[in-house]
């Protein structure tokens, strides 16, 4: 293997790796584990050689407050920021590939925040750059032996964190909610999908209300 240049051992550690199933659950959400990416690709990638190493940048929290479902306040905190991903070769540590990348988290303590939000931006950017399947309705993400596609039900009502930045970004008001809801179900996206879409417009409002107080 040591004769192959970094592209080429990118190409054999896609190819071991395969397609991937919405393994674990929590908070009504399915997703691909962490550990389920991992444990395919780490034995391959220590066989080439080949490393992968995160680079992150001091980024921007501000804090959420929202009610639960029962009615309790609550406060979370919301972390961003730019990073990078480098491939090297370790057989020729000149060959390297360094993709820009972002992570976004939010929990009830910082450092969880900044946790969970390193740990997601880890396992897509691993999905997306080796360009491996996760959509239910993928041939890989198919039970064996059957035709049907594996299939995971959402809450039938949406959580109580998305109804909260919806109201923030119009006003304190649900007029609308229901038809984006449905419209973004239908295009295939998920609850966690539709929050981390609405955080981004509320830092993108919050910059630009602070741009306009600075003027």
């Amino acid at each position: 293997m040591n004769d192959l240049n970094l592209w080429q051992k990118l190409v054999k550690v896609r190819e071991v790796a395969g397609g991937f199933s919405k393994d674990t659950k929590s908070y009504g959400y399915s997703y691909v584990s962490g550990n389920q990416v991992l444990s395919k690709i780490k034995d391959k990638m220590n066989e080439l050689n080949l490393l992968l190493l995160p680079s992150t940048q001091v980024g921007e929290h501000h804090t959420h407050a929202y009610k639960t479902a029962k009615g309790k306040d609550a406060l979370d905190f919301v972390v961003k920021g730019e990073m990078s991903y480098t491939w090297i070769n370790g057989d020729n540590p000149t060959e390297r590939e360094t993709v820009t990348w972002a992570y976004y988290g939010q929990q009830d303590e910082i450092s969880k925040a900044y946790g969970s939000a390193l740990t997601y931006s880890e396992r897509y950017y691993l999905l997306k750059s080796l360009g491996l399947p996760t959509d239910e309705d993928d041939p890989d993400g198919k039970e064996s032996g059957g035709n049907e596609p594996v299939t995971t039900e959402q809450p039938k009502q949406p959580p109580s964190a998305l109804k909260s930045k919806w109201k923030l970004l119009n006003n304190n008001s649900l007029q609308g909610f229901n038809e984006w809801v449905a419209k973004k179900t239908g295009e295939k996206w998920n609850y966690s999908d539709m929050e981390q879409a609405l955080t981004k417009k509320i830092q993108e409002k919050k910059a630009k209300e602070e741009e306009s107080n600075a003027q």
